[in-house]
């Protein structure tokens, strides 16, 4: 009789996952509220199998106690293969197989993949087939990289180019195909696996259907989605997933009953203490976990501590110690370089580590807009839309490591090249705008509040308040114009509301290596797209000829209509310009005038004349031209 025995991969250390795994091996990271080692052995155990080889490297006392104790818990033959050093899957398995000379063949699951499968089905297709390798593959989803001819036979497992499937990391193999891995300690077993194919063993290829859920949960986002992929499953072969999946959504309900938000994908542990008020946004919370205070906690893992109030973010903050260790940095040979542009609440500053570099920026949570930055530029990314790839997110010290863009931005952009990286930027936002409204609602996306009457009567006073009172000593001008001020406002009220950026000036604007990229998007809300376009296109930094506004107007049309939406009309843009302008208007007034920020005094002008601008190309409007015409002269008189 044929024996086959289980084998999980459990050796590595998880850096991706850093720093969630500096605490913990990779194995005994939970899901759902359970070590991902125990899921993944329940799984085998329910396929039948009864002896399960796990290797063990990283942390290796403590997986060797975790399966110790699941022997006992559930009468499990789990069986340990310690590894002095990393042997990569490869290495662990030739050398793990040892515990079991019996057993002829070996179906191995890595221990960060989740899988809904009935694994019994593929034992058995191994076996009717007399298969020396089986492998379960993925349709769609992943890396995309094992390529099949048309009988559905295997033709490469690497294959960039042409690859329609991606390896599972759920396969059985018979134990001479071993021979094939390379003498080196550390071999690769799908450069086996390719190998064995080439040679003509018998490969066999079992797709699963689309339905099946499957997750590899190797970065520390994939990690948080999953769990809300899981919790939106009918999950058929899983029962330890199941009965852990129905847990999960008791502790979530319990929070919200204590006043705690619950948005997008949660994992609940036991015992953790979340503050009435808070809000939970894709976070995975670790048992034993404790929050400070009631606030946004977003995009991050929380590894079971009591979680430290904030520190301050000033000149004295530096990165915490795990920043450098997760990165696989040298401490005593990076160089921490502040960086010039302070955001609210925030501070930057350049890790520079030989020629490589990253910005690090810590951030004060009590400004929601800061709290719910990682998970913006996520879902941002995942629409592909450009903006700087976050490396690291520390949501228990709240600070974010992400892509240095450089110093150069679209405003100092070269001439020549002005105009294409403006093009690039309006078709990322019509991707926004368009693809982005419903994944926003789907997603629950942590938005600030949306534009609403209040919110637009709040940049008219800002304006009003800061420029033609504060500045130009003038309030006189809004009487005449206040009538036509609620026309604009009525117009983009009954607008349709999209996601937007909120601030999309050209200094948000970043270039590299011939790409725009978005920055600065932690406003984002709902509003009407128009008063990005507004903001784009009438920005006073730069002031684009009529041409080039024109030109980039169309290109935006073009595309929301390429991705199935309908664009604003003209005039809607002209009105949304006017109303943005205020705001801008009303900021260099404050910054300058109040908090003695003389550099912004020099775009008081352009912004005047951008508002005269766009009220004339608005015609619709002719009190509140009257008044920027006014306003123009009257800064123009004040230099």
């Amino acid at each position: 009789m044929t024996t086959i025995s289980g084998f999980i991969l459990a050796g590595g250390e998880g850096r991706r996952l850093r720093p969630a795994t500096l605490t913990r091996p990779k194995a005994l990271v939970p899901f759902c509220g359970v070590p991902l080692l125990e899921l993944a052995a329940s799984c085998l155990h329910e396929a039948g199998l009864d002896k399960i080889i796990v290797n063990a490297s990283y942390q290796g006392d403590r997986v060797y106690e975790a399966c110790r104790r699941l022997s006992l818990k559930h009468s499990w033959d789990i069986r340990v293969s310690m590894e002095a050093s990393l042997l990569n899957q490869g290495g662990g398995l030739r050398q793990g197989i040892r515990l079991l000379p019996e057993s002829e063949h070996f179906l191995v699951h890595n221990v960060d993949v989740i899988l809904d499968y009935d694994l019994s089905s593929l034992i058995a297709a191994h076996l009717e087939q007399c298969a020396a390798i089986t492998c379960l593959l993925i349709p769609g989803r992943g890396p995309l990289t094992v390529s099949l001819n048309h009988d559905g036979r295997i033709i490469k497992f690497r294959d960039r180019e042409h690859g329609a499937y991606t390896f599972s990391g759920v396969h059985i193999f018979r134990r001479d195909v071993l021979d094939y891995l390379d003498d080196s300690p550390a071999p690769d077993i799908i450069d086996a696996y390719q190998r064995a194919l080439d040679a003509g063993l018998p490969v066999q290829a079992i797709v699963a259907k689309r339905q099946v859920y499957w997750s590899d949960i190797g970065t520390a986002q994939e990690y948080i989605r999953a769990h809300g992929d899981v919790a939106d499953c009918a999950l058929g072969q899983h029962r330890h997933l199941r009965q852990a999946q129905t847990e999960q959504a008791r502790r979530r309900f319990e929070l919200e009953l204590k006043g705690v938000i619950c948005t997008g994908a949660l994992g609940l542990g036991v015992e953790i203490g979340v503050p009435a008020g808070s809000q939970l946004h894709n976070v995975v919370l670790w048992d034993y976990t404790r929050l400070p205070r009631p606030l946004l906690y977003a995009d991050g893992i929380f590894v079971g501590d009591d979680v430290q109030p904030p520190k301050p973010v000033n000149d004295e903050r530096r990165p915490d110690p795990r920043v450098f260790i997760s990165m696989g940095l040298d401490p005593a040979r990076s160089v921490l370089e502040p960086l010039a542009k302070q955001g609210s609440g925030r501070k930057y500053s350049r890790i520079r580590c030989g020629d490589q570099t990253w910005v690090w920026c810590a951030y004060n949570p009590d400004r929601r807009e800061n709290a719910g930055f990682a998970a913006i530029s996520d879902f941002l990314d995942r629409l592909g839309v450009h903006v700087p790839a976050v490396k690291l997110h520390l949501a228990d010290t709240f600070e974010i490591v992400s892509r240095d863009l450089g110093q150069s931005d679209l405003q100092v952009a070269p001439q020549q090249l002005r105009e294409n990286f403006l093009l690039q930027v309006v078709d990322q936002v019509a991707r926004l705008h368009v693809l982005g409204d419903q994944a926003a609602r789907l997603e629950e996306l942590p938005l600030q509040k949306g534009f609403t009457k209040g919110l637009y009567d709040w940049e008219r006073d800002y304006f009003r308040n800061n420029m033609l009172d504060a500045y130009l000593h003038a309030p006189e001008l809004w009487s005449e114009a206040a009538h036509d001020y609620c026309q604009i406002r009525s117009l983009l009220l009954r607008q349709p509301l999209v996601p937007i950026h909120r601030d999309l000036q050209s200094a948000n604007v970043k270039v590299k290596d011939g790409e725009a990229y978005l920055i600065d998007f932690q406003g984002m809300r709902l509003g009407c797209a128009a008063y990005d376009l507004g903001s784009l296109l009438y920005d006073p930094y730069q002031c684009l000829p009529r041409d080039i506004r024109q030109a980039a107007w169309q290109e935006y049309c073009g595309k929301v209509r390429e991705l199935g939406g309908i664009p604003p009309e003209k005039f809607v843009l002209h009105a949304a310009a006017c109303q943005r302008l205020l705001q801008a208007l009303g900021a260099y007034g404050k910054l300058w005038g109040k908090d003695g920020l003389k550099w912004y005094r020099q775009f008081i002008i352009p912004g005047f004349q951008m508002l005269v601008e766009a009220a004339t190309e608005a015609d619709h409007f002719p009190a509140f031209l009257n008044m920027a015409r006014k306003g123009l002269k009257l800064a123009e008189a004040q230099g």
